[in-house]
């Protein structure tokens, strides 16, 4: 497993190291100047400079890949891509269960009692003065625990719930609470204010039969249950065709990496690699080469030629991929749109919390921006090579293999959002 995770720290650095395809330029004044621009900048204060071998070199990926026949992929991926109304049940039950307890009002209660869960709005005042952030509506409230509901680990002040044991539904009661002395509000520290309580009602924890459409709106903003359940639908449709996209992305890959001839020249694959590790000391080791053998094997159980194994192995791919996806846009003549690199750059900046185009590219060019913006051009129109042959692919789906029993395997959490898929370099 852990092997795995070098492999894939590989793959999401290669944002940093993986830079473009090259074949040395040892005369050209506009390659010298990229790689002075590049190796000239200092990482860290007091830190000598690193430099990289990448940017000097500019390859043609045409002169070393002999390309299969791509109109056409004949690509098999596994998977259940379709989704229908039990889908959504289920899932919504894995959401019920995962985020709740959800509370409802118990109508058969009428005053306050051990054990029970309140729904109260309240106002704190601080010399008859309503006080920043000390009044809230709709709270349901653990009184034994003095706590929200279903929050044990996080309590109120002391004896903030303790004059609503025995409080009727309906009951307006007030509250004598002292802060703390070292209460973080300064202007609270120490003073006693009241706390005004409205009783709304008591609450039962709710059961999947007490889902109605006051339910859909509060939690989901959604008219009705079926609205909900709707929403959910279309979550898992969005979320399984994203799924085939990936499936059948890798698949289209693996088949180009294993039916094109790539001819790496050793010298670029050993610089490619060498800055690689080179990078990975900067951001992992302070910049300090004699920590990364004994960081490597406290992460991975792994001694540093066994990493710089999987390095080079990981890196080998993902020039492999890169001069295929080239030599095809090469080869269909694929032409970038403003447009849409544009889009691209905010997406990337985005991911990688950037600010502005200029500090993308340098973090895609060591420090260069010029370099970075330029890979960046060839990603962009190597993505879209790749994306027209996984288009024409020839795609069959087989169904996953049914398991006799899924017990003690763990699920994936519920949510509305889904983790990234493993992407090579900049895609």
């Amino acid at each position: 497993m852990k092997k795995k995770v070098v492999v894939l720290m590989l793959c999401t650095m290669m944002a940093v190291t993986a830079l473009g395809c090259g074949g040395k330029k040892n005369d050209t004044a506009e390659g010298t100047e990229a790689a002075e621009s590049v190796n000239g900048t200092e990482t860290a204060e007091g830190t000598e400079t690193v430099e990289y071998e990448s940017p000097s070199y500019d390859l043609d990926p045409s002169d070393y890949v002999t390309l299969c026949d791509y109109s056409r992929v004949p690509v098999t991926i596994t998977g259940d891509y379709d989704v229908d109304d039990q889908d959504a049940k289920d899932y919504f039950e894995q959401m019920f269960s995962y985020y709740g307890p959800f509370y409802v009002a118990d109508d058969t209660k009428t005053t306050v009692g051990d054990g029970d869960i309140v729904n109260v709005d309240y106002v704190g005042k601080l010399d008859g003065v309503a006080f920043d952030n000390g009044s809230a509506e709709d709270q349901n409230i653990d009184v034994d625990n003095n706590c929200s509901a279903g929050s044990q680990s996080s309590s109120f002040i002391d004896g903030f719930t303790d004059d609503l044991k025995g409080a009727s539904v309906g009951d307006v009661i007030d509250s004598d609470v002292t802060f703390p002395d070292n209460y973080g509000n300064a202007d609270l520290a120490g003073k006693q204010v009241v706390f005004t309580f409205t009783v709304n009602s008591i609450q039962k924890e709710m059961t999947l039969d007490d889902v109605d459409d006051d339910f859909a709106q509060k939690q989901f903003q959604a008219d009705t249950v079926d609205d909900m359940y709707a929403q959910i639908k279309s979550f898992l449709e969005s979320q399984a065709s994203s799924n085939k996209d990936s499936d059948t992305y890798t698949a289209v890959q693996e088949y180009l990496l294993e039916n094109c001839k790539v001819d790496i020249p050793e010298d670029y694959l050993t610089a490619r690699v060498n800055d690689y590790e080179k990078q990975y000391v900067q951001n992992y080791c302070d910049g300090d080469a004699s920590k990364l053998e004994d960081y490597v094997s406290s992460q991975y159980n792994m001694t540093l030629d066994e990493v710089r194994q999987e390095w080079k192995s990981g890196m080998e791919k993902n020039i492999s991929m890169e001069f295929i996806t080239g030599a095809i846009a090469a080869k269909e003549g694929t032409e970038l749109d403003e447009d849409g690199f544009s889009s691209y750059v905010q997406t990337l900046m985005s991911n990688n919390s950037l600010s502005s185009e200029d500090d993308l590219y340098k973090n895609y060019g060591y420090g260069d921006a010029a370099y970075g913006e330029k890979y960046l051009r060839q990603v962009y129109v190597d993505n879209l090579a790749l994306q027209s042959v996984k288009d024409n692919a020839d795609v069959t789906v087989e169904a996953p293999a049914e398991t006799e029993s899924t017990e003690g395997t763990e699920s994936a959490e519920p949510q509305e959002a889904v983790d990234a898929a493993e992407t090579e370099t900049a895609n």
